[in-house]
């Protein structure tokens, strides 16, 4: 059962961390229930006050025994025993609530998991309805708070290539010592989503089925419905950089703590918003993943660790709202790992559900040991101490989507560390899968203690440390993984005796291992029982290869003494493909910690002292050529000429030297200073790595970008994934634009063959301002790019670019041609050409293939295979430009509600490709519906709906208000025909006044995808009918009419009495017969008294109901309150007998006011008949 506590007030702190703020709880009374009112929240009071109707949730006292479930030890039959009990409990428990629901047509969601439902636009009478069920525990509000965007911190550095938490918590040690890395584990988050295809989360992705394609049944879940398609996506970032903590890694991003682990993960938070729906409906599918349709649970692919980065920061209270899911998990053997909050660093600042006694939550530490300033500190629940224990969550470096990296802080950042070593520890023993309260125990017995007792505790367990930190490769040596022995050695010179640091030892048996030795020689692991060969090398060591017996218990010693090679010199020339020597290039030998040299001027090196063995000998020399890479075996003096190849990178740009010509600017550019930048419009489309664009940004530092200002100041290696990209530097160094220097450009020729000068004219240097460069980019308008240099003096070589970057590179920074880094190459005679491959204009004009009016926003890519090549969209009138390389292609349009089109394109020159989109089209009449209804009466009304395009129309119905509703929901119409749309109406409840709301169609047309239909529901105040010599009825519009009566002062009824006529035969012109079959002769009038103020609508019915009554026989006046309105009325003049003939007037009546209708006879003329009467309030009428 929850605990009850009072409500503590939702305040909550924004962070500059990436620790997720939410707040909601679930309050359930543990004594006599309560009276219904006291039930009920006083915030959702408030909003039903405020309004006709609040969301609000239902919770039920009684929660599922879990008890027996949780001691299955099978993985399938636990999961299936839990799900059933929370099932059952709720489906037995909500039933009555349920019915209650479905009888007032409320919209609602039931929730197993914490034997809740969530109601949508619930009533003030449902609440409290609810609320008097004595199995109901409260009404509580339904809240979604504001979350703000991860903040990036200062990034730290890795060890040996792993980042420094895995280093901290001795990952890494895990996956060398214990050949563990987290295989056959799923770990799932709920979080703002994942990029499932990051290239360091793609091949851990559950879903990943090979080929490139990817089921999201079972592994992917959208509550909210967020993500399009119903595609994993991450539109905030942090879900992306939990996961990558947990499993991530590509090679050289080794983010990850268990990267051999699997994982699945559900949105909880919306983007920057998390709904108590969507967190609840995501702790629910972790327990039993669903398919796409969250339909068919299967609990037997939950899994084993959920890492929950998010929480409240409510100071000392404990919210226990998410409780029951915390519970329900450790029932199914499922490890709930939360991040303990950012509130620090005061005293009972844990946050919940990280707070929970159920729940293990982790504090943050930095790259120092030191606890993070904002990491909560305990107690938690019942005075538990709290974090259970730290980890590192400062300056974390993780996947964020885009595929790219970054360091983020926070609690949030140190529970994926927990989550993944317990991913390892249940990968290397599976008798601990399920056992959580082991698990626990293990964690918390091996993390390093820390004294601090700030807020209080022992140096073994406080409420700062917890346990103390994080260490993986303590928890998982402790782990029952069977038996278990030590293999220990030392690695020497057998000439000499002396200790190797760093030799490779590799281990090969039972578990496969390998080893780098200490300063002193030494190495040590402990491997399961088995015997193993193990063989060692060093550089400039032959290799020496023995085997040795691991016992259970035992140490096990094998030193191995490694034999010096000889060595050798390696000498030889560098020439370019055309034979010239190649001077300055750089000439290392791998592998070993040998030097690189540079070569001369004659383009010859030489490098001493290289053992005899294999290697591979590279020399590079940047600026237009490639590196060349050569096997090579040294077993003496050897001599290797190298020819380095032409360069040109993977997008196809090549680079030339060149001759050409300085152009000076003639515009200037308003840029001057240091760090500055500013933009210019390009005077025509400049197309650059597949994409094409129209401004450039100029920066002072010597480089053009195409994105958006940047006033990086320090160079470096391209590519980079840090601004500036989509980028030109012809000399990006810190440079300085003072009053001796301008920025100037120019345009030169004519379409299609402009080119446009930017010039960097007596440019300085901010660390040597007596140095001054020129420098120009000359942009070609057929892409290629020319940087030229004038006044460059060849004897100071931080004027030939011996500090700066210069080379291209692409829009995300993963390609790039770099000519030269911090290289004094450049020269005033020598100018680089950068060549695009060869590339084309595609244009057209993209249509509706209905109206043919263009479609605007249709995305038109261009596709080779399944990969997007390129993309644009299409304008306001339909066109549409793309840039492409010179190939064969698939050309895709597309649109939401439009049929894909997809055609094969050959681009070798410019091509035109106009597009005409399918789409249904419905055809309805929008302009509304208008009902007059009193409590009681159903109104309806049906619209037709036409297809007529030739594909089927799809459409779904949705009411704007709970007094109305249209039928179908959701049906499809076939093309060509046509459906009708029902609206009813129904005004109870509702008070006397103009109630407005719509009917919206939302169908798959994609000219109007949405058509709403107006719909007025006008209730009078005051409606009276009387059927005029008759008995009272109730017509076919379900209207009532009175029977007749003689007025009474303040009532209504007839002034005077006269003889009744009636008739049995049919009336035309009506389907209402029995209210022209009666009528009072020489009635006088009829009056209403005592009228509420406003308009109202006089309705007078008449009848000739003698048979072939002559023309010009009864002829009468008609006056309302003194006005004639009927003046010689002629009934068979202007029906004839036996014919209904109905009249409106509309009256203006004061409050309290009176309707008197008159009708007077004209002299020689027969009485006036009156045959039905009615006087109605219409608010919707003003006159």
């Amino acid at each position: 059962m929850l605990l009850p506590r009072h409500r503590p007030s939702r305040v909550w702190l924004v962070l500059i961390t990436a620790f997720l703020s939410l707040f909601t709880m679930i309050t359930v009374p543990a004594s006599a229930a309560p009276d219904s009112t006291s039930k009920i929240e006083e915030s959702v009071t408030e909003a039903l006050e405020a309004k006709d109707s609040a969301d609000f949730w239902v919770y039920f006292t009684e929660q599922a025994d879990l008890s027996g479930p949780s001691r299955i030890t099978d993985w399938n039959d636990r999961g299936q025993a839990v799900l059933d009990a929370l099932r059952g409990t709720a489906d037995r428990v909500q039933a009555a609530a349920r019915a209650d629901l479905e009888a007032a047509r409320a919209d609602y969601q039931s929730f197993f998991i914490a034997n809740a439902l969530h109601v949508r636009g619930g009533t003030t009478a449902l609440a409290e309805s609810l609320a008097n069920r004595s199995e109901v525990a409260s009404i509580l509000a339904s809240h979604t708070y504001s979350l703000p965007s991860p903040q990036p911190a200062d990034p730290q550095g890795s060890v040996n290539a792993v980042e420094w938490g895995l280093s901290a918590i001795n990952a890494d040690d895990v996956w060398s010592g214990f050949g563990v890395q987290g295989e056959g584990i799923v770990v799932g988050n709920i979080d703002s989503g994942v990029q499932f295809d990051h290239p360091a989360l793609a091949a851990k992705y559950r879903g990943n089925t090979g080929a490139g394609t990817f089921d999201h049944n079972y592994n992917w879940f959208d509550p909210s419905r967020v993500c399009a398609g119903g595609t994993p996506c991450d539109n905030n970032g942090h879900g992306t950089h939990t996961m990558g903590t947990m499993v991530g890694g590509d090679g050289a991003n080794q983010i990850g703590v268990a990267p051999g682990a699997r994982w699945i993960a559900a949105k909880g938070c919306e983007s920057n918003s998390c709904s108590e729906a969507a967190l609840l409906a995501s702790g629910q599918w972790m327990l039993a993943p669903t398919d796409s349709t969250n339909a068919n649970p299967r609990p037997d692919l939950r899994p084993h660790v959920v890492n929950n980065s998010w929480g409240s920061s409510n100071g000392g209270a404990v919210d226990l709202w998410y409780s029951a899911t915390v519970n329900a998990w450790r029932a199914a053997g499922i490890f709930p790992s939360f991040s303990n909050g950012n509130a620090g660093p005061n005293c009972n600042t844990s946050g919940s559900p990280g707070d929970y006694s159920a729940s293990y939550s982790s504090g943050a530490f930095d790259i120092n040991g030191v606890i993070a300033s904002f990491s909560s500190r305990g107690p938690g629940q019942n005075g538990d101490v709290k974090p259970n224990l730290a980890a590192p969550g400062v300056s974390v470096r993780s996947s964020i989507p885009g595929n790219g990296y970054a360091a983020n802080s926070g609690t949030s950042m140190a529970s994926p560390h927990t989550s993944g070593t317990v991913a390892l520890m249940w990968s290397s023993a599976p008798t601990l899968v399920g056992d959580i309260a082991r698990t626990e125990e293990l964690l918390n017995d091996t993390a390093v203690d820390v004294d601090n007792l700030t807020c209080g505790g022992t140096a073994d367990d406080n409420n700062v440390f917890g346990e103390g930190k994080l260490d993986a490769y303590a928890a998982v040596d402790r782990s029952p993984r069977g038996p278990v022995g030590t293999l220990a050695g030392t690695i020497t010179d057998s000439a000499t005796g002396t200790p190797i640091s760093g030799a490779r030892v590799d281990l090969v048996g039972p578990s496969n291992r390998s080893l780098l030795t200490t300063a002193a020689g030494a190495y040590t692991s402990t491997l399961p029982v088995g015997d193993y060969t193990v063989t060692a090398s060093a550089f400039g060591y032959g290799r020496v290869s023995g085997t040795v017996t691991v016992t259970d218990g035992q140490a096990a010693t094998h030193d191995v003494a490694l034999t010096a090679q000889s060595r050798a010199t390696v000498s030889g020339v560098v020439r370019s493909d055309t034979g010239a020597a190649v001077a300055n290039a750089t000439v290392r030998i791998a592998p070993g910690p040998i030097p690189a040299v540079t070569t001369g001027a004659d383009g010859s090196y030489s490098i001493s002292n290289v053992p005899h063995g294999d290697y591979q000998l590279t020399a590079s020399a940047g600026g237009c050529s490639d590196p060349r890479t050569q096997a090579l075996t040294v077993d003496g003096a050897e001599t290797v000429d190298l020819v380095l190849p032409s360069r040109s990178d993977s997008f196809g740009h090549r680079c030339r030297l060149e001759a050409a010509s300085y152009v000076e600017g003639d515009t200037p550019v308003t840029l001057t200073g240091d760090d500055a930048a500013t933009s210019v419009a390009l005077p025509f489309d400049f197309f650059f790595y597949g994409n094409t664009y129209r401004d450039a940004h100029l920066a002072t530092n010597g480089h053009v970008n195409f994105l958006a200002r940047s006033t990086a100041y320090a160079n470096a290696a391209i590519p980079g994934t840090t601004a500036p990209n989509a980028a030109l530097y012809p000399f990006w160094d810190d440079l300085l634009i003072d009053a001796s220097s301008r920025v100037m450009t120019k345009t030169i020729g004519t379409a299609p063959n402009r080119d446009f000068v930017i010039e960097w004219r007596n440019a300085t240097f901010y660390q040597a301002t007596t140095t001054r460069v020129d420098i120009e980019t000359v942009l070609s308008e057929n892409g290629e790019i020319s940087y030229r240099y004038r006044n460059l003096d060849t004897a100071n070589p931080r004027e030939t670019g011996n500090s700066a970057t210069v080379g291209i590179e692409n829009a995300t920074g993963t390609v790039a041609l770099q000519y030269s880094l911090n290289s004094s190459v450049l020269a005033d005679a020598q100018a680089i050409r950068f060549i695009p491959p060869a590339s084309g204009v595609l244009t057209g004009n993209v249509t509706d293939a209905n109206d043919t009016l263009p479609v605007a926003g249709a995305i038109i890519r261009a596709l080779n295979g399944t990969t997007e090549v390129a993309r644009t969209t299409s304008a306001a009138d339909g066109t549409y430009r793309l840039r492409l390389l010179a190939a064969d292609y698939t050309l895709e349009v597309a649109k939401q509600n439009y049929v894909t089109s997809s055609a094969p394109l050959t681009l070798d020159g410019d091509v035109t490709a106009n597009i005409a989109l399918d789409t249904p089209r419905a055809e309805l009449n929008t302009t509304g519906l208008t009902f007059l209804a009193e409590a009681g009466q159903l109104r309806t009304a049906t619209l037709p709906l036409r297809s007529t395009s030739e594909l089927s129309l799809d459409y779904t119905l949705t009411n704007g208000a709970s007094w109305l509703w249209a039928v179908p929901g959701t049906a499809s119409v076939k093309p060509g025909t046509s459906q009708n749309l029902v609206v009813r109406v129904d005004p109870i409840g509702l008070v006397p006044g103009v109630h407005d709301s719509t009917v919206t169609l939302a169908t798959n047309a994609g000219r109007t995808p949405t058509l709403t239909v107006p719909v007025r529901l006008v209730v009078p105040e005051y409606r009276k009918g009387i059927n005029v010599g008759g008995p009272g009825l109730t017509d076919r519009n379900t209207d009532v009419w009175v029977d007749d009566q003689r007025w009474e002062p303040g009532g209504f009824g007839y002034l005077s009495g006269g003889p009744v006529v009636t008739t049995r035969k049919a009336i035309a012109g009506t389907d209402d017969d029995a209210l022209f079959q009666s009528q009072r002769e020489s009635a006088g009038g009829y009056r209403f008294d005592l009228l509420p103020a406003g308009t109202y609508q006089v309705q007078l019915n008449f009848a000739e109901l003698t048979a072939f009554q002559p023309v010009g026989k009864r002829v009468f006046d008609v006056s309302i309150n003194g006005t004639k309105v009927l003046p010689n009325y002629d009934i068979a003049a202007r029906v004839g007998t036996l014919t209904a003939d109905v009249h409106e007037f509309w009256v203006t009546v004061p409050e309290g006011g009176s309707i008197a209708i008159e009708l007077a006879a004209l002299r020689g003329k027969k009485p006036p008949v009156l045959n039905a009467v009615r006087v109605t309030h219409r608010p919707d009428r003003t006159s």
